[in-house]
């Protein structure tokens, strides 16, 4: 109860994200920005011309808001391969522990930086790390296991789960070597 005998209301209070590191903050996202990403996902290639007339604007407005989206980091266009059609036979999923005193931010960018390595991922759980490799075959994730994740800073102990088939052939593979 709060003065004269009335009850205190109870304020939400709204979290803000200006705390959050900028790729982490939400965009201010309008009808036109959320149709322009709705149709990328549909036709990376769609025409810009239909989409300006069906939504009543310019062309150049609609090319302007797609260089705005990728500016502030709201979309990234990306080339997605299959990689058993370019020679890329073998991945595993590896889960990584890293030792109390290491930097998660280092040790991904470590990661990240190794040619194969195509997305990274901070979890919970027994590993604080799960990191796709795509390789030519077992011997070259064989050089990648005893060379070069071990070179990573910050690794404790790492375990693959080697993929055995990959139903959604796609991969983000970054850069081929």
């Amino acid at each position: 109860m709060g003065k004269r005998g009335r009850t205190r209301k109870q304020v939400l209070r709204i979290r803000t994200d200006e705390n959050l590191p900028d790729y982490k903050r939400a965009a201010s996202l309008d009808d036109l920005d959320r149709a322009i990403l709705e149709a990328h996902q549909e036709d990376v290639f769609f025409s810009y011309r239909e989409l300006a007339e069906k939504r009543g604007v310019t062309e150049a407005t609609v090319r302007n808001r797609v260089r705005r989206l990728k500016t502030s980091g709201v979309m990234d266009l990306v080339l997605v391969m299959n990689p058993y059609k370019i020679g890329y036979n073998a991945f595993t999923i590896i889960g990584i522990k890293l030792r109390s005193e290491a930097s998660p931010d280092e040790a991904v960018s470590a990661l990240l930086a190794i040619p194969g390595v195509s997305s990274v991922v901070m979890v919970t759980g027994r590993f604080d790390l799960f990191a796709w490799y795509v390789c030519r075959d077992l011997e070259e994730y064989r050089h990648f296991a005893t060379k070069e994740l071990r070179e990573v800073p910050g690794v404790d102990a790492f375990e693959s789960f080697v993929g055995l088939d990959l139903y959604e052939p796609k991969f983000q593979l970054g850069v081929i070597g």
